[in-house]
């Protein structure tokens, strides 16, 4: 088979390929993955009997587009916020941990984090989708992973 390491071994070739796809990955697209916020796509390439549709060599991978990074008006470090939503298991603890910060923060954070469409929220609605975006992704990511 093409592409098959010398002894054969499919699966060390294609785990070699994949580490290889990131180890060129930025540390934001490595965390996306992580986080569920990105994915990896197998996408088929032209047989190999048609060298002219295939690229002359590999192309390193784009990185994802990083979202413009605000201030929070009250000096919210966003970074150590995600962080903190990132260990947390439980979406009340989420609730809890957001629902002190005002609505323009939760704003800044939910554009931080790729959110559209949450000017017109109230500030319950937005702290619900932010634990939604945030641990609700996780847990049910890991729900699906125990089945």
């Amino acid at each position: 088979m093409t592409g098959t390491p010398p002894g054969g071994d499919l699966a060390a070739g294609v785990l070699a390929r994949v580490g290889e796809l990131l180890s060129g990955l930025s540390a934001a697209d490595v965390a996306a993955l992580a986080q569920g916020r990105a994915r990896l796509v197998v996408v088929p390439v032209a047989p190999a009997g048609h060298p002219a549709d295939r690229p002359a060599a590999p192309t390193p991978a784009t990185p994802l587009p990083a979202a413009p990074v605000r201030p929070t008006p009250s000096g919210v470090d966003l970074d150590a916020a995600s962080a903190t939503l990132d260990t947390m298991a439980h979406r009340r603890d989420g609730t809890a941990y957001l629902t002190p910060w005002s609505t323009r923060d939760l704003r800044v954070l939910a554009a931080r984090l790729g959110l559209r469409g949450v000017g017109g929220l109230r500030k319950a609605e937005l702290v619900e989708r932010l634990v939604d975006r945030t641990i609700g992704f996780r847990v049910a990511s890991a729900a699906v992973r125990a089945r």
